[in-house]
């Protein structure tokens, strides 16, 4: 498990601790506060984010009001959709989330992160389980649904 940290940089504490936390569990994050390859380019600054968001298994959007003016989170999110990435967002105090961002898990305390965590080791544990059986139809939409509704019900 590899979680891409999508936020808007004013948002740069908080993003901090979730890296920390999963950094602590033993799970790897890309953030970019802490990769020298960031570049201000724009060709090259998309292609960047492409192969790191292809490199992770998850992302967690980190949403603040802030992050509602944010031009690269939504396409963060646009391109973890496109490749069928698990999609959280942290919510930081009492925000509105936009629209784009409303269908997916909301996470709220780092006790959320963890039960995120969880929710994912059960559904690939599941999973592991139906591959053995040959009893699914595609495997990343299926761990992706069972991940989701465990993670719903423990939230």
């Amino acid at each position: 498990m590899k979680f891409f940290i999508s936020h808007k940089r004013e948002d740069d504490e908080v993003v901090k601790r979730i890296h920390l936390q999963l950094k602590i569990k033993g799970i790897d994050s890309y953030l970019d506060l802490v990769d020298s390859n960031i570049t201000s380019d724009g060709k090259k600054l998309t292609d960047h984010i492409k192969a790191n968001l292809n490199d992770c298994t998850d992302i967690i959007v980190v949403m603040s009001e802030k992050t509602r003016y944010s031009q690269w989170v939504p396409f963060e999110v646009g391109i973890a959709t496109q490749i069928e990435l698990p999609i959280a967002t942290f919510l930081q105090a009492d925000v509105i989330l936009p629209d784009f961002l409303s269908f997916w898990p909301r996470l709220k305390t780092p006790k959320d992160i963890e039960k995120y965590v969880d929710a994912r080791q059960f559904a690939s544990t599941k999973m592991k389980f139906l591959y053995e059986n040959k009893q699914f139809e595609s495997r990343n939409r299926t761990e992706i649904d069972i991940f989701y509704k465990q993670l719903k019900s423990i939230l």
